[in-house]
């Protein structure tokens, strides 16, 4: 749990010093939008990159916020891929043209300059720019669809297993631990985390996580911490969205994996429809670590559809069902998962607002008997304009 700091004080969320459980936030193309600030600059200069999410994070009153941007793309693109870049929208790889389109293309690829190729730069810059001393990267499967496909992926692991082999055995060595000593020398990390949206169930099952996925982890793992860097390398969530389709054991399957990946006592709900699905698992699972004592920390995502379309009752439901369910005897951080560029603030507004309502420390035995009322905010260029000169 976090005490408010000096930037939710500003966007005036709560009264200082009240505890709550604390909101972190996806939103690079929301912060974008919001700001209003052209992809072309958002995208390629850093300053103007951290300023801005730092901005539009401190006019809503995140607790937890990180500017992190399009980390799937940077080392697949330093090495030659096509891209799409949007007039209002993140870069992103154009899967119509992979870059490895027959495995013999695999072996024309070399190590990127991290310090010259594409915008890697970039992305070295905003790490130096939001501090500390943890660094990001694309995962091991993630960059493997970005330079292949998806489908071919898959295809690979099935019909010519060793290529799949070489594939990531190149991602681990001569792309990702090369970018992490980097990191290391030129931004000071001694952590990095992974971004892994595609290990992910249904994307694959929770055998080929183990059986593929969890050996180039471990290779990561193990040769990172030789030059001094703690890998957490991601992956793990339970993304299925059709609610007939629920698993518990499936979802056990994919919090054991996250276990590993994710670096310790972690779980994340991240984008699936957990808002639909029952939580009572989630409960189940976590309870033998209650019992000895251990408190799991849950990242609980609200859905980005449910952000951008709302209702504001609907938002609001959902972050106190989660603080129901989880904040009395876990760690909880509520998740806003990829905030859509065109949600409306005061969606955002509501699911922070209702977050620190819901989740002021300590939790009430009764959530049904807490006021709640949606905040009527300024907009962000009014808020901007009223913010001392020093703080811009």
């Amino acid at each position: 749990m976090v005490t408010m700091n000096e930037r939710s004080a500003q966007a005036g969320s709560q009264p200082a010093p009240a505890t709550w459980v604390p909101v972190r936030a996806q939103m690079h193309d929301h912060a974008m939008t919001v700001a209003d600030v052209p992809a072309s600059k958002f995208y390629r200069d850093a300053s103007t990159f951290v300023e801005t999410y730092r901005d539009v994070a401190a006019y809503y009153g995140v607790d937890i916020a990180s500017p992190v941007g399009d980390d799937y793309n940077y080392e697949v693109e330093a090495m030659g891929a096509k891209m799409i870049y949007g007039e209002n929208s993140m870069p992103t790889i154009d899967f119509r043209d992979p870059l490895i389109k027959q495995p013999e293309d695999l072996y024309k690829l070399k190590t990127p300059d991290f310090r010259a190729d594409g915008r890697l730069p970039y992305a070295l810059e905003c790490m130096k720019l939001r501090g500390g001393t943890r660094g990001t990267f694309c995962g091991v499967f993630s960059m493997a669809v970005g330079l292949r496909s998806y489908p071919a992926v898959v295809k690979d692991m099935r019909k010519r297993p060793e290529f799949a082999h070489d594939l990531f055995t190149f991602i681990v060595d001569r792309v990702l631990i090369p970018y992490l000593k980097v990191q290391r020398e030129d931004c000071g990390i001694s952590a990095a985390n992974g971004s892994e949206a595609w290990v992910s169930v249904p994307s694959l099952s929770v055998k080929e996580m183990h059986e593929w996925i969890l050996p180039y982890y471990k290779r990561l793992v193990s040769k990172a911490a030789d030059f001094g860097v703690r890998v957490v390398p991601g992956g793990g969530d339970y993304s299925e969205e059709d609610p007939a389709k629920f698993d518990p054991e499936v979802v056990k399957g994919a919090f054991d994996f996250q276990m590993f990946s994710r670096g310790g006592n972690f779980l994340t709900l991240g984008m699936g429809a957990w808002h639909l699905h029952p939580l009572e698992v989630v409960r189940e699972y976590t309870a033998p670590y209650r019992a000895r004592g251990t408190r799991i920390t849950i990242t609980a995502g609200v859905n980005a559809r449910i952000l951008r379309d709302g209702p504001v009752e609907k938002i609001v439901s959902v972050v106190k069902r989660y603080v129901d369910a989880f904040a009395r005897d876990h760690d909880l951080i509520i998740l806003l998962a990829n905030i859509p560029a065109d949600t409306r603030p005061e969606h955002v507004h509501a699911a922070i607002a209702a977050t620190h309502t819901y989740g002021r420390i300590p939790i009430a035995g009764n959530l049904e008997g807490i006021d709640f009322r949606a905040p009527q905010r300024e907009t962000y260029q009014q808020w901007r304009t009223q913010q001392p000169r020093a703080a811009r």
